[in-house]
Formats: C-alpha cells, structure tokens, sequence
C-alpha cells in the first residue's frame, strides 16, 4: 500500500515540477521574474566600469600566485576593490552587481562569512535577472554556515521560489531538508527530499535527491520505504537507457555509489542480528527456567 502511494505522489510531483511558476521576491517588496517571464537583454556596461572591473580582476588573479597568509591577504585587497565599485557603481546597476558577485566570491574564499552574505544580497537586488537566484543561494550558504538558521531556511526558500525548475531551486530544496535533519526534524526533512526528489530538474539531481530520502527514511526506521527509493533511483537510470550511452554509464555508476545502499545493508543486518539475538535470548532464558526448576526440584526430594 505504501508503495503505491509513494508511487502517486512521485507521479503528482513529476506533474506539477512542469507546471509553469509564478514570480517571486527578495524581501517581498522587490520582485524577482523567472527567465521564462522576463527576456531583458543584459545592461551594457560603461567604458569606465569595464575598465575598473578589469583592473580589480587583476587583483584577483594575483591571488592564485601566493599562499598562506600572503593570500588571505591578497583576497582581502582583490575583495576590498570590488566592495568599492560597488558603491562607486550605484547609479550603474549592472556594473555594482558585478562588483558585489565578485567581492561575495572573493569574501567567502577568504572565509569572510558576514561579507560574504552581503555581497550576494546586494548583486541578487541590484540586478535579479542575472544573479537574484544564484546570489540568495550564496546568501542562504552564508548565513548557513554561521549558524543562523532560521535567516538561512528563509533564504533558501526564497532562492527556490525564485525560479522552482533550476538547478539552483535544486540545491535550495536539498539544503532546508538536510538542514531540517540537523535538527532531527525527520518527517518534515521527509517530505522536502520527497518534493526535492520530485521536482528534480535532471535525472543526476534526482539520484542526489533520492539518496537523501533513502537514508531519511532509514533514520525514521522504514527501511522498506527506504528500499522503494533506491528502486525508484534505479528506474530513473533505466529511463535514460536510450539517451547519450556516456551519459547512462555515469548515472548507472553514480546509482550504484549512492551511500544510501551501504546504509540500509547496515540497517537490515542489524535488523537481522537484533532478531537472531533476540530468539537466541529467548531460548536461553527457557533453558535457565528449565534448569532452575530441576534444581529446585531435586532439592526438594532430598529434603525428604
């Protein structure tokens, strides 16, 4: 029965995953539009912001030249030039986006977390069209990895609902579940791998998403669920049988890595073994009730 509900709702999911979506926003005031509603052709930017972005990417190059403190100390300079055009850019959109994406790479190679965050912030609102998505996932892995979930969870949320059917949407959905098993919030997890799982926009995504859910489901003690899952994720290499043969073989090889087979092996042989011990216990303890009734027993007659 389980089965065929799984198998529903895998079926709904796959349904809706195709539906066209509706807009979303930054902060709820600001609007971010899916590629599919708005065509706007990129800002061309002025022979003045070229040529200092250029510059400031020179910094940046330098960077790869040394190592150890020497670096953290480059990156430091290569972020710092970028932070400034960003605020000498202001009345130029485009050029400050481009500022603030560089400067949050830069910052977050530097382990700059707080700087990090800021950066992609101000690229997501200064130009959504190219990097509204991709700087609120930057964010959301920012504000993550300073502990701050709650300010993470919300991020992530608006990165998906941004545009549901990419890559990025992908990853967004992956992480507030992962994040919710953190918290060893299984059933809630559960079902956000299961909605991950079937609004993958790629098959490798959906062996990613499938992977997750299999070993929620082992932590929440359905291991038959869990089994339901690696089938599915087999299923879906088999589909691609007909398509790129490269690309078939490394789906098949990534399916049969997936550290969710491990784990239920683990589970059903610990499940097995607790059973065996549990039927040896079981036999022992009769044995022992039998042989302190004989005892007692014997004692008795001689008594007599």
């Amino acid at each position: 029965m389980m089965r065929v509900v799984m198998v529903g709702l895998l079926l709904l999911g796959c349904a809706l995953g195709q539906m066209p979506t509706k807009k979303s926003s930054l902060d709820g005031k600001h609007p971010v539009q899916t590629s599919e509603v708005v065509h706007v052709a990129q800002s061309k930017l002025s022979a003045e912001a070229r040529s200092m972005l250029a510059a400031a990417r020179k910094l940046e190059l330098a960077c790869k030249q040394v190592s150890g403190p020497a670096r953290s100390r480059k990156l430091e300079l290569a972020a710092v030039g970028f932070d400034r055009l960003v605020v000498r850019f202001e009345s130029e959109p485009a050029a400050s986006a481009q500022a603030a994406w560089s400067a949050a790479q830069i910052w977050r190679r530097h382990g700059s977390k707080a700087l990090a965050e800021k950066g992609y912030l101000h690229a997501a609102r200064s130009h959504a069209v190219r990097y509204g998505q991709r700087g609120l996932l930057g964010a959301a892995d920012m504000q993550r990895r300073q502990r701050r979930v709650k300010d993470a969870m919300k991020t992530y949320a608006l990165a998906e609902a941004a545009d549901p059917r990419t890559s990025h949407a992908q990853a967004a959905r992956l992480w507030i579940a992962r994040m919710l098993m953190e918290r060893s919030q299984v059933d809630r997890a559960i079902e956000k791998f299961q909605a991950a799982l079937e609004s993958a926009p790629s098959p490798r995504q959906g062996l990613d998403a499938a992977n997750y859910l299999a070993k929620a489901w082992i932590v929440k003690g359905d291991l038959d669920a869990a089994g339901f899952v690696i089938e599915h994720a087999e299923n879906l290499v088999e589909q691609e049988a007909g398509a790129d043969s490269i690309n078939h073989e490394q789906l098949r090889r990534a399916c049969e890595r997936m550290s969710s087979r491990k784990a239920l092996q683990r589970a059903l042989d610990a499940k097995r073994d607790a059973g065996a011990d549990a039927v040896r216990l079981d036999e022992y303890r009769r044995r022992n009730a039998r042989h302190k009734g004989g005892s007692i027993k014997q004692v008795t007659i001689g008594r007599r």
